[in-house]
């Protein structure tokens, strides 16, 4: 049933007059009151935030007691309650009850965690030793021309040693004793003298790409790089394609150098892998370089 009512009234929102038909109306239009709903609820949303942060953040009067309530101990240390009393009931926590009211000494909170204070100093003293020993540092370039390997090998060899690095004006800077010791260990054998090139090895087995990285990475054959050329030992890829009979060189078989090291086999091709001893492979079989087993297994010492 339409009312034949009107009452001039002032809208809430935007504060125009308006023609209304019940007494009750508080706005002019839909839009304005869509637009006191919002501003409501963004409000009360407000208020419940602010509420929960005073809630959550210890009370500053609290810090300058000397015995607080269970409730206050769990916001000085950013706790729930649940824990407190949890602690209080193992005996962890002391607690004074007076009457009702149970209070504990934040002295001994404290001295609950007075145990991680040397700990921690040791870990700032020994970061700092660290990091003032470090003293001469190389770019990416300095590696890469040294060592004459690719960014992405850095990267790889930084990230699974933790080399210390520093970062000057977007640029990083790698320790160079970490990384000296690191890339030293991948330089080729000095006893290597003649080396292959891709070309090369093209040019007398007619292998194709495919079939010498392969083979290169199934032998692992000792290789070496400068710049952006790659090559691989002379020797030890003809002893790889059959160039070098057995007879020119001694094998053994992987079944003889365990028994004869006492070595498992996992143990024995960590020893193949790290030191890059000479593998060949008869048919399904793979025989071992005697002689470099020999010398890593038995060196000979100079006096």
């Amino acid at each position: 049933m339409s009312s034949n009512i009107k009452i001039e009234r002032i809208c809430e929102w935007c504060g125009n007059r308006f023609m209304a038909q019940t007494t009750v109306t508080r706005f002019c239009s839909k839009r304005c009151a869509e637009h006191s709903y919002k501003e409501r609820m963004r409000q009360k949303k407000m208020a419940l935030s602010n509420q929960e942060t005073i809630q959550c953040n210890p009370d500053r009067k609290s810090r300058d007691k000397d015995f607080l309530t269970p409730t206050e101990t769990a916001q000085y240390l950013g706790v729930c309650r649940t824990y407190i009393y949890d602690n209080i009931n193992r005996g962890k926590i002391k607690v004074t009850r007076i009457g009702r009211k149970t209070l504990i000494s934040k002295a001994d909170i404290q001295a609950m965690f007075d145990f991680l204070t040397p700990k921690e100093t040791e870990q700032t003293e020994s970061a700092e030793k660290k990091s003032k020993s470090i003293s001469d540092f190389y770019t990416r370039a300095d590696i890469r021309e040294k060592y004459g390997v690719k960014d992405s090998w850095i990267y790889k060899v930084v990230a699974e040693n933790n080399v210390p690095k520093t970062i000057l004006r977007g640029k990083a800077y790698f320790s160079k004793s970490h990384i000296d010791r690191l890339f030293s260990a991948r330089k080729e054998n000095p006893e290597i003298t003649e080396w292959y090139s891709v070309e090369d090895i093209q040019s007398k087995y007619g292998m194709t790409l495919s079939a010498i990285y392969s083979l290169v990475s199934k032998i692992g054959i000792p290789k070496r790089k400068e710049g952006p050329k790659v090559y691989y030992s002379k020797y030890h890829f003809d002893v790889a394609k059959g160039a070098k009979s057995a007879e020119d060189v001694e094998f053994i078989s992987v079944a003889d150098a365990m028994e004869k090291y006492s070595l498992t086999r996992d143990q024995l091709y960590h020893y193949v892998k790290t030191y890059k001893i000479t593998k060949l492979r008869c048919g399904k079989y793979v025989k071992l370089n005697a002689k470099e087993l020999s010398e890593l297994f038995n060196p000979k010492i100079e006096l």
